[in-house]
């Protein structure tokens, strides 16, 4: 995919996907709700179970140079919040290399603390046939994944992860340094092939698309297009997921993962 596009409607996409749990007896609520209030969970930042995900480092080892010296000094000044001894804070922070790495080390532990707080994160797949995706997430081909259109939907605004080798090199001062946090990952999730959409538990934008309530994100009532039943999902989890949307939202498909017999390779069938 061109390494260019940031969102998925750019991209041209028309389905995204969800990979998650479900067994009759834990989860069934959870669809409910889904299929009922038309609604989503957003996962918290901290829960997640890549160690470096959405916590920003900005590497002290960077202000060596004079010029990101003094506008990461300029950038943190700015964001201070005034107290006594502010003349002196400031003129160690503009002065004292040694003063403003340790400021900076300090703000990348606040910043990683305060991203829990500001966004929760809803991750997506463009692709349902993601064998290793299954295995992670949908315990082991037993759970479940959901579709959901791209077009005419909030999840048009869901962006892309980047993948590299190396961690960001982050500066406070260069513009949405804030997004680079929550949208670049080491290159051994690329298998993932990410979108995210990241959605604001609070915010100073009118009327923002993503803003949450509590821990979920409204959509529309058309926006799940169906249901993905893993290749190894028991009968009863197979007759709950049907029985469900049978109740509950009837315009929603239930489809089916199937191993190919001669073929490491999903497919899915209606």
């Amino acid at each position: 995919m061109d390494d260019s596009i940031r969102f998925a409607g750019q991209a041209g996409l028309t389905s995204l996907h969800h990979y998650q749990d479900f067994q009759p007896h834990l989860h069934t609520d959870q669809v409910t709700d889904i299929l009922q209030n038309h609604r989503i969970y957003c996962s918290n930042p901290a829960d997640f179970n890549d160690p470096w995900d959405c916590k920003p480092y900005f590497d002290p080892a960077l202000l060596d140079d004079p010029v990101n010296h003094s506008a990461t000094a300029e950038s943190l000044i700015a964001t201070h919040i005034p107290g006594p001894n502010d003349d002196v804070i400031i003129r160690q922070l503009r002065t004292n290399p040694a003063f403003l790495k340790k400021a900076m080390h300090e703000f990348s532990e606040r910043q990683a603390k305060f991203i829990t707080t500001r966004w929760g994160v809803y991750c997506l797949s463009p692709d349902p046939c993601l064998t290793l995706m299954w295995s992670h997430y949908s315990r082991n081909h037993r759970g479940i994944c959901l579709e959901f259109a791209v077009n005419s939907s909030k999840f048009v605004a869901a962006q892309k992860v980047h993948y590299q080798k190396q961690y960001p090199a982050l500066l406070l001062h260069e513009p949405e340094s804030y997004l680079t946090m929550l949208l670049i990952k080491s290159d051994v999730w690329a298998y993932e092939q990410e979108f995210r959409l990241i959605c604001p538990r609070f915010t100073d934008v009118e009327q923002h698309p993503l803003i949450m309530d509590g821990d979920y994100l409204s959509i529309g009532p058309r926006d799940l297009k169906s249901i993905i039943v893993g290749c190894q999902a028991s009968h009863e989890s197979v007759q709950t997921i049907r029985d469900l949307v049978k109740r509950y939202a009837q315009n929603v498909a239930v489809r089916y993962a199937r191993r190919a017999a001669n073929k490491y390779r999903l497919v899915i069938e209606d």
